[in-house]
């Protein structure tokens, strides 16, 4: 067969330019087009023989699941059912970008779904109209191609049409990550690494005191146990379950260890912050939480001085208003009713978020 080839100027094209290859795949063809990663082999997703010629053409497994590639954020409810917090959390701040993300479904499978950021590639599926599967193109097993030069001198003749678009810009396949109601794991790491991941999909909780040596260590150590005892997990395990737990001071010395007495009673309690190391509170922290807990009025003063949007998000650590006493200076036992007071509190607050998950 004689493939087609068609350059588009990614900044200066009209629709029509790309209604050729529309056509192509509504026919159930294969078009080759850039996305900001790689290029991709793309087809109707609809169509079980051109998703069949497809995995021929690139020597992949037919079991092996594709991913679709949609035009719109909106699309995503057409094709799941369940869009989990952590999921919309990375809708919301990647999308349209290069992250491929696997929703729960398909009998346990999981559903993936990418939103190319390259503009050629959102234009062509929406003239298409129809969900496009499009892998890598490449045979499975070789690198992915990056510009329409290496299209050509894998698939020429055998499918149907090329789009070059120009060199791709990533030079590298999307991020994969699964997502289900209270986990996520990458199953494949671009640019968008699991950390970049972890920062953004996890409800971000950050506990505030003066100096970060005793009240808000003690309540990142006592939330991090009280949280993972309820999910049944290591504390380790929690950013990957959708929670980051932090704590910061607002005259905190960067570097600075837990105070003796913290780390005492800490350890009483089956909590360890002996590697405890003081940080003051960012900007960067602030924004991120979704939940900023603090020890008394002060502190919401000074935050609400520095910060006043985001004052919406900052609430004093006991419920009841009651401000929680600096330890400083004061006896063990002292020490010991500060940590019982914050793990109440933190019990309340563990209490608060299972309630609002199961709405």
């Amino acid at each position: 067969m004689d493939t087609l080839y068609k350059t588009i100027d990614p900044d200066q094209y009209s629709l029509d330019d790309l209604k050729p290859a529309a056509e192509i795949l509504s026919r159930g063809g294969i078009v080759a087009f850039p996305t900001e990663t790689v290029y991709g082999l793309g087809t109707d997703a609809h169509n079980p023989d051109a998703v069949s010629r497809l995995c021929r053409v690139r020597n992949r497994a037919k079991d092996k699941p594709l991913s679709l590639h949609i035009a719109d954020k909106e699309e995503v409810v057409k094709y799941v059912d369940e869009i989990p917090d952590m999921a919309q959390r990375l809708v919301d701040r990647y999308w349209p970008g290069p992250l491929t993300i696997v929703f729960p479904g398909n009998a346990g499978r999981g559903f993936g779904l990418r939103l190319p950021g390259n503009k050629i590639a959102q234009d062509l599926i929406r003239l298409a109209g129809r969900p496009i599967v499009a892998p890598s193109a490449n045979l499975s097993g070789d690198p992915p191609s990056c510009d329409a030069a290496a299209v050509r001198e894998t698939f020429d003749g055998i499918i149907d049409m090329v789009i070059d678009g120009g060199p791709t810009e990533i030079k590298q396949s999307s991020t994969v990550v699964r997502v289900t109601a209270n986990h996520w794991e990458v199953l494949r790491e671009g640019i968008i690494t699991g950390s970049m991941i972890a920062n953004c999909a996890c409800r971000s909780i950050l506990f505030v005191c003066t100096g970060n040596s005793c009240r808000s260590p003690m309540a990142e150590a006592l939330m991090k146990r009280v949280l993972a005892q309820k999910l049944r997990i290591g504390p380790e395990e929690l950013e990957n379950h959708g929670y980051k737990i932090l704590s910061a001071g607002t005259a905190a010395l960067s570097g600075s260890r837990a105070s003796l007495p913290a780390i005492q009673v800490m350890a009483e309690m089956d909590c360890n912050i002996g590697q405890h190391r003081a940080r003051p509170v960012t900007e960067v922290m602030v924004e991120r939480a979704e939940d900023i807990y603090v020890m008394n009025k002060l502190h919401i003063n000074l935050l609400e001085e520095w910060m006043p949007q985001v004052m919406h998000k900052v609430h004093l650590l006991d419920p009841r208003g009651l401000e929680i006493a600096d330890p400083i200076g004061r006896s063990p036992e002292f020490y010991r009713e500060c940590a019982r007071k914050i793990e109440n509190a933190v019990k309340e607050i563990v209490a608060k978020y299972e309630s609002s998950d199961r709405e």
